[in-house]
């Protein structure tokens, strides 16, 4: 499985691998240099680039750390788009992010797990989305209090107001992705061998994965509650 994946791994081939640190040097042009809105709309597309170009080889190769990256890159190009289009979202805080969710993402393939089974790479697919959800669902409730205490301008939070209405739907997304992750997990438990399924912290890894998703989604959904009743 290991030489296999390798021979596939866009990371691996040199005649691909180069667009990544394009994509990141178009993201800091587009951060350091170029002023917005037309900064934060090259910082995008290099997030996008980057962020595509993950998702591409954690489906063709199942590549650990591309499973993660790829998603938080597509998220941040979002966020970079938003701030063009007036979102008051910190770009030092959506770099930030960037970086430390790109160090989180290695530190299963540097416990020694550097791609992962059809059915443990579903489970780990499932479990990201289960989080992006949770993030769509918090946005228009616990985002703003974050952006606020973190230094955002007030002027461009209204955005995450326009999610609300859509809270029913992220949630059961979230749902739905996470009772994917679960029974891909509890296959991929079933079916393989010990010695198959990376080293006992990688699994350890992978199942912090899935329940933190799960923690994440329902504290999202019972935020706005929770302060509802304390304020109350």
């Amino acid at each position: 499985m290991t030489t296999a994946a390798t021979a596939c791994d866009l990371v691996e081939d040199q005649r691909v691998s180069w667009m990544w640190p394009g994509a990141f040097l178009v993201v800091c042009v587009g951060w350091l240099i170029v002023p917005d809105p037309w900064g934060s709309l090259v910082s995008a597309v290099g997030f996008a680039v980057a962020g595509a170009l993950c998702v591409g080889n954690a489906m063709r190769c199942r590549r650990l750390h591309c499973a993660f990256t790829g998603p938080l890159y597509l998220i941040a190009a979002g966020l970079f788009l938003g701030r063009a289009g007036g979102l008051g979202v910190p770009t030092g805080w959506i770099v930030a992010g960037a970086i430390g969710g790109t160090v989180a993402a290695y530190v299963p393939e540097w416990l020694g797990t550097r791609y992962f089974g059809a059915a443990e790479g579903a489970s780990v697919l499932a479990a990201t989305g289960t989080l992006i959800a949770a993030g769509f669902v918090a946005a228009c409730c616990l985002g703003p209090t974050l952006f606020v205490l973190f230094g955002a301008s007030l002027a461009g939070l209204g955005a995450f107001g326009s999610l609300e209405p859509y809270r029913p739907l992220f949630l059961l997304a979230g749902l739905g992705s996470w009772a994917l992750a679960y029974r891909q997990r509890r296959r991929a438990t079933a079916t393989c061998a010990d010695d198959a399924c990376g080293t006992p912290m990688s699994r350890r890894l992978r199942g912090a994965l899935l329940w933190g998703s799960l923690v994440a989604l329902l504290l999202a959904a019972g935020y706005p509650y929770a302060v509802a009743h304390l304020v109350g």
